[in-house]
Parts: C-alpha cells; sequence; structure tokens
C-alpha cells in the first residue's frame, strides 16, 4: 500500500475516533507505522543502488577511403633515327661525242625538225622541244631561249668552242653551256637526259637541223 493510502487510513480512523468521543491507537496503526518505515527504509535502498546510467560512447564509423591511384605518365623512349643507307654515286652518263670541228653536221635535217616537234619521254616528263623554244626570225623567248640564229651566236657565244660543239653539248649536257637570258635560266631547266632518249645518230640530225635556223 502507498504512503497516501496510509495517509487516507489514518484521516478516516481520526475521524472515527473523533466521532464516537474516545481517542485509542487502534493496533493497525501501528502495523501501518511500521510498515510505512519499511518502505521508507526500502525506498532508501533502492535509491542507493540503483546504477548510475553513464552512456557508453558509441565510437564514430570511420568508412575507410581507399588511396587514389596516381597516374604515372608513359615514358618516352626515343627511338635513335636510322641513318639513311649511303649510296655511291651513279657512274657520269657516257656522252656522245660533238661533231668535228668546222666541219659540216652529219645528220639529217629534216628528220632533226620531225625530231624537234616530236613528244619525248624524259626525266621531267613527256617534252618535245617546240614546247620550250621558239624557232621565230624574232628569237622570242620561250620557257627556254629562242634558237634562231643559235649557228651564229655559238660562233662567238664562248671562246675557244667551235659552233656544231656548242649546238651538240647543251642537248646531251644542258647544264654545260646555258645561254644569257634576262632573268637568267637557272640549272636543272631542260632535261638532264635527252643524251639517253635520243641516238647519237637523232642528236645529230637535230644538231644539222638547228644550223639551218639562221637569217
Amino acid at each position: 500500500m502507498s504512503k497516501i493510502g496510509f495517509l487516507l487510513l489514518a484521516v478516516l480512523a481520526a475521524v472515527f475516533a473523533a466521532a464516537c468521543g474516545t481517542v485509542a491507537t487502534p493496533e493497525w496503526a501501528a502495523e501501518a507505522q511500521e510498515t510505512r518505515a519499511v518502505l521508507l527504509v526500502t525506498d532508501e535502498h533502492l535509491t542507493a543502488i540503483a546504477p548510475t546510467l553513464t552512456p557508453t560512447p558509441i565510437p564514430p564509423t570511420v568508412t575507410p577511403v581507399p588511396p587514389t591511384a596516381t597516374p604515372v605518365p608513359p615514358t618516352a623512349t626515343t627511338v635513335p633515327p636510322t641513318e639513311a643507307p649511303t649510296q655511291p654515286p651513279p657512274p657520269p652518263t657516257e656522252l656522245p661525242p660533238p661533231p668535228a670541228a668546222n666541219e659540216a653536221p652529219e645528220g639529217d635535217p629534216a628528220n632533226g625538225q620531225v625530231l624537234f616537234n616530236m613528244q619525248q619521254t624524259t626525266a621531267n616528263g613527256v617534252w618535245m622541244c617546240s614546247q620550250c623554244h621558239s624557232v621565230t626570225a624574232d628569237e622570242m623567248r620561250l620557257i627556254g631561249p629562242g634558237l634562231w640564229n643559235v649557228s651564229v651566236h655559238a660562233e662567238t657565244r664562248i671562246p675557244g668552242t667551235e659552233a656544231l660543239d656548242y649546238i651538240h653539248t647543251p642537248i646531251v649536257a644542258p647544264n654545260e653551256f646555258i645561254a644569257p637570258g634576262d632573268p637568267p635560266y637557272p640549272q636543272g631547266l631542260m632535261p638532264q637526259n635527252y643524251g639517253e632518249v635520243f641516238t647519237e645518230d637523232e642528236i645529230n640530225d637535230l644538231v644539222a637541223y638547228l644550223v639551218t635556223l639562221k637569217d
């Protein structure tokens, strides 16, 4: 029974005693006091032995972060350049001999004129002499010099060189004798392999034709 219950019983007992006119201490009141004392002792004991609730700290959950792999740039491997194989220069082309000095050309000028206007496959492509050289009396310059009066100019163009030699050499070795011009004619302008394209007789025919181109 709780304390409030005992108090209510005590009050009712007092009221009952007053109503009867006799004040007496009933036997049950002593028991109530005993019970009350026991309850108080019990409450104190329970309070004394009650465990102190100490909150147990919960460690934070640590999520492991995997290490970030640092990319390693590829190492460039330097490859030494391969040396080009050294090749010996090709042997010089044997040129056909020029006509003898002060002699008339032995070739056929008519066939020389045909060859002059015929397409030939050269080291520079397909060409014919008339594409680059005019044969008109005005000596008009095209890609190369005009060839009218070439035999006349050849007599004085290079001191000590015969006219027929001067005409013959530029056909088979164009860079040997380069005619003057404004602007100057560059090296390698004319195909360098006419000595292989034409036979020796055909070159003589061309020289014989060019000698006829004069006033």
